[in-house]
């Protein structure tokens, strides 16, 4: 019969085997996070290509476009005496923005590919139109006589020529205009096209107008609240918009054929007035629109699932060595290395297979592929099946846990603490039994 000193010398052993072995499976996991840094520096390189072949076909097809018009400016002569006491004309030009604006837009989005990336861009279909009221002479201290009406131009800036695929003529109270490329009024924009109008005040005024532009662009569509009075309509059949600028819908809906959205503003919502002479006012800044939102593409899920790597890791090492302490089966840390390796394995497959058949698809192949993997090994230093399956069980919940937490979006953070708060629960019942001091 063995001695208590004995008993005592086994335990203390014992413990000192425990600690070292605690301590060398904390080792592995953390030199672990050496290859799955590597992975995550190689998922942000996978993002990087693929955001530079998107820009380099956004570049090509044609980049976001902000639309802003039309904008009617008019020379006109104003006159002063200089120094001397001599008469001096001087040409300024008196801008006009319409009194109303609607604006309705068709937008289609198209799915351009350049290698195993895969870009959206957009056609789009615009109408405009609305109406010119004569400018208030007495308040804008100008003279009739002064204003050249027959050199009149209406300017309609585009962030991106290259994306007019066809141009309407503009009406004007049903007389056509032509546009011409070109535009040299900086506070509208830096780019645009130009109609040059000869105008009669008497018989030009209210001037309806209206035209129709079929545009290319990409990421998103904007538009300035130029009319004293500027409604706004966009549909499409792209499902995640994202309203973006100054100014949020009145009111939208978005289903899953796609999304219509209304927007109301008035001219008390700007900073600039409905006219003014010279480039006193800029209108860049009261842009607002909808953006072409991707939700969570595969590198953005690939990243997120790669910073849960570790916690995986750490529980599924916490698995092992639980089922180590309770059936008496004893694990080599050069084991736990490998099924640890066979986990972040996991990470690079996902990446791998998402860029040519989707997340979703490649996270299934991935995961089973790993869950197979590690239950064939497991059986190798395991000695019941129940046990390996188990183990692999408790990854499976873990590998279906996270995909959970990727598909959320404003709820993630919420269904991991809970999630976490319950594994450590169900940690502490199935280990509330052990005696960590002996055998």
């Amino acid at each position: 019969m063995e001695t208590l000193e004995s008993l005592k010398e086994k335990a203390n052993l014992f413990n000192w085997r425990l600690t070292l072995k605690m301590v060398t499976i904390g080792v592995v996991a953390i030199l672990l996070l050496i290859p799955k840094l590597m992975i995550t520096s190689l998922i942000d390189e996978r993002n990087t290509t693929a955001e530079a072949v998107k820009m380099e076909v956004m570049q090509k097809w044609s980049l976001e476009q902000h639309l802003r018009g039309p904008v009617l400016t008019v020379p006109y002569k104003d006159f002063s005496v200089n120094e001397k006491g001599e008469p001096l004309e001087t040409i300024r030009t008196l801008y006009l923005l319409p009194e109303k604006l609607n604006l309705e837009a068709t937008v289609f989005p198209r799915d351009r590919h350049r290698s195993i990336y895969q870009v959206v861009v957009y056609e789009s279909d615009i109408a405009l139109n609305g109406t010119f009221v004569a400018p208030d002479y007495a308040a804008m201290k100008i003279s009739p006589q002064a204003i050249l009406w027959d050199k009149a131009e209406l300017s309609v800036a585009l962030s991106d020529l290259r994306g007019i695929n066809s141009l309407d003529d503009f009406l004007w109270n049903g007389k056509p205009f032509s546009f011409s490329p070109g535009m040299d009024k900086g506070k509208i924009g830096s780019t645009g096209i130009t109609v040059s109008l000869s105008l009669d005040p008497a018989k030009d005024f209210p001037g309806n107008f209206s035209s129709k532009l079929h545009l290319k662009g990409s990421h998103s569509l904007q538009f300035a609240p130029l009319g004293k009075v500027t409604e706004t309509r966009v549909r499409s059949t792209w499902k995640a918009p994202g309203f973006t600028g100054n100014f949020l819908p009145a009111n939208y809906e978005i289903t899953p054929e796609g999304f219509n959205a209304y927007w109301k503003i008035l001219h008390f919502n700007r900073t600039y007035p409905q006219s003014w002479s010279d480039e006193r006012f800029d209108l860049s800044g009261t842009d607002y629109g909808v953006e072409m939102v991707t939700v969570a593409d595969q590198y953005q899920k690939n990243t997120r699932s790669a910073k849960y790597g570790i916690l995986v890791i750490l529980l599924i090492f916490l698995a092992f060595f639980l089922n180590e302490m309770i059936t008496g089966e004893r694990i080599h840390p050069f084991q736990y290395t490998l099924v640890g390796s066979a986990i972040l394995l996991f990470y690079l497959l996902l990446l791998s297979i998402s860029e040519h058949t989707g997340f979703n698809i490649a996270y299934l192949l991935a995961s089973l592929a790993v869950l197979l993997l590690v239950f064939a090994y497991s059986r190798s230093f395991i000695q019941k099946v129940s046990h390996s399956l188990g183990l692999v069980a408790i990854l499976t919940t873990f590998f279906g846990f996270i995909f959970v937490l990727l598909q959320l979006e404003s709820f993630a953070l919420l269904t991991g603490s809970i999630g976490l708060f319950l594994i450590l629960a169900l940690t502490m019942y199935f280990t509330r039994k052990i005696n960590w001091y002996r055998r």
